[in-house]
Parts: structure tokens; C-alpha cells; sequence
């Protein structure tokens, strides 16, 4: 999902005149929380839908949005981040509201990959096929981005706002020198 963002705004960024050395200067406060949300949301998605652990579920994945909320409070001077906030806030409504899943459209899936065939209703841990009682299916996984496009998806409003949130860190960050020297000259 953030590879494409991430490619045209470093090309963009470098066509502006950005520079990578800028990048090793980000400092992100927290950015560990990042990570370690990422990396629990990795591992939730290796195992299969069980009714048995849904509660412990539904936590574990609330408290990794806290994480990512943390972060991105304690970074909200950050135009990017208050992108980033956004989008993790609209993902967090419409997977609370659907029990700890994020509904994905099985029409879209099919548009992605005509021979996936899926259960109508749970097909892993994180998310749920679209169906009557989807809470909030406007900010679910419904956004399709089909062939010929060569990383076809389905993605979320929110999904969005962190992709717009990504471009907008490569093109703040690689410019941040520039910022800061023509302030001192003003």
C-alpha cells in the first residue's frame, strides 16, 4: 500500500530539488510504537479467524491503533502527521464498529483477482467480507484499484489519507534543510 506513494514522492521530491541526506535527520517522536504496531498487526494476520479469541482479538488490534493515535499526537506539529492521524482514526471507526474487523468487498477482491474465491463471511483475522449489517461500509476496504494497474488493491478512505500522509513526508522531510536555511536568512 505505501510503496507507490513512497516512489512517486521521493521522484517528485527529487525533481523539486529534495535531498535523501534530509532523511537521516526525521526524528519521529515514539516512532517505535510504529513499529511494534506494525509488527503485531503482521503477526495477527498469519492466523486464522477463530470465534474463540474475538475479545482478545478486538483488544489486541485496538490497542495497536492506540499506538499508532500515541504517535501521531506526540508528532502533530507534522503536517504528515495529522494526515497519518486521520486515516488511522477512520480505519479505527469502521473496524470498531465491525468487531474488529475491517470489511472488505468480496466484488472488489474478484475485480482484483477473478479466481480467488473467499467465505462469504470471515476470511482471516483482521477482516470480514462486506455483507446487510457492515457498520460504516463507506470507510471499509471497498475502494477498488483494478488491473491493468500493476499492484491492483482494495483499500479504505482511510488507507488513503496514510498514502497522501506517506507522499507528504517525503516531501516535507527532503526539504527540510532548504526550510530551515531560509529561515535563518529572513
Amino acid at each position: 500500500m505505501f510503496i507507490e506513494p513512497t516512489l512517486i514522492s521521493v521522484i517528485i521530491a527529487k525533481l523539486r530539488g529534495g535531498r535523501f541526506k534530509n532523511l537521516e535527520n526525521v526524528h519521529i517522536r515514539a516512532w517505535y510504537l510504529l513499529i511494534l504496531s506494525a509488527l503485531i498487526q503482521g503477526i495477527l494476520s498469519l492466523f486464522k479467524y477463530s470465534n474463540i479469541y474475538k475479545i482478545v482479538i478486538i483488544v489486541i488490534i485496538g490497542i495497536t491503533y492506540l499506538l499508532m493515535i500515541i504517535t501521531a499526537i506526540l508528532n502533530i506539529n507534522r503536517n504528515y502527521m495529522k494526515i497519518f492521524l486521520i486515516g488511522i482514526i477512520l480505519n479505527l471507526v469502521v473496524i470498531m464498529g465491525n468487531g474488529g474487523h475491517m470489511p472488505v468487498s468480496l466484488e472488489g477482491i474478484k475485480g482484483i483477482n477473478q479466481e480467488t474465491i473467499l467465505p462469504e463471511r470471515e476470511f482471516d483475522i483482521k477482516h470480514v467480507a462486506v455483507n446487510k449489517d457492515t457498520k460504516f461500509v463507506y470507510l471499509a476496504d471497498i475502494i477498488l484499484i483494478p488491473r491493468p494497474y500493476p499492484l491492483p488493491k482494495i483499500l479504505s478512505l482511510g488507507d488513503i489519507f496514510l498514502m497522501i500522509g506517506v507522499f507528504v513526508f517525503f516531501q516535507e522531510e527532503m526539504f527540510i534543510e532548504k526550510k530551515k536555511s531560509i529561515s535563518q536568512v529572513s
